[in-house]
């Protein structure tokens, strides 16, 4: 017998300022999100000359929460309205899952192969926007994003984290994670994503194998925190 499909499930990012995240997540709480997950990061400003000065790196906050597809529109649509979110500058967007568990209790949504298959078949071919996420050893950061600069990007966020660095677990293609790694996340036109990967490749063309890895995902309901006064 078949299993029956499970719903669709979708990864909210809202990236913010520092301090205003448990004011998306009570929001997105009001909405009908069960939780999420908060991180620290940094911005990348793209004025060179703040750059220049060392005073391009401001401190943000992310929000992760892994919700039913049919909840993302009143989600998003709850952080837009929020009064208390009404000065706050930000991005949130949404990425489809293939699937989804909670690491105790009962799933939130599993995909068998063939589920996943159907499903993958079913994602958009393009999206008006894509997230690249870029993993590298401590001090690549910048690295990245100035090659991403140079393909068009126009700044990312930054995520300190570490990997867990037990000799034996399984290299992750062929990578071994180590302590001390940064998380690049830039979002930006799909059109875009190809040539700012090319270029951060090229720029870590003669590393040391291992350096780190560079994926990318298409988003969906892409929008802005804030008003749009």
């Amino acid at each position: 017998m078949n299993a029956l499909p499970h719903p669709p499930t979708r990864l909210l990012v809202v990236i913010t300022e520092k301090h205003k995240c448990d004011a998306v997540m009570a929001a997105a709480r009001n909405a009908g999100a069960d939780g999420g997950t908060i991180m620290l990061g940094k911005g990348t400003a793209e004025n060179k000359w703040l750059r220049m000065l060392g005073l391009d790196d401001v401190e943000k906050e992310l929000l992760w929460s892994v919700m039913p597809a049919r909840l993302t529109c009143s989600v998003m649509d709850a952080l837009r309205r929020a009064p208390g979110l009404s000065s706050t500058r930000g991005v949130m967007f949404t990425i489809d899952l293939v699937s989804a568990l909670h690491l105790a209790g009962k799933p939130l949504f599993s995909a068998s192969s063939s589920q996943e298959e159907s499903m993958s078949a079913s994602l958009p071919a393009s999206s008006p926007y894509e997230l690249i996420a870029v993993i590298v050893n401590n001090g690549g950061a910048d690295l990245v994003m100035d090659a991403a600069r140079q393909a068009g990007a126009t700044g990312g966020t930054v995520v300190n984290a570490r990997g867990t660095a037990r000799p034996e677990d399984t290299p992750f293609f062929g990578i071994t994670i180590v302590p001390e790694k940064e998380l690049v996340l830039i979002l930006c036109p799909g059109k875009e994503t190809e040539d700012i990967m090319k270029r951060i490749l090229e720029e870590f063309s003669h590393a040391e194998q291992g350096t780190g890895i560079a994926f990318r995902m298409p988003v969906s309901s892409f929008d802005t925190l804030g008003s749009k006064k």
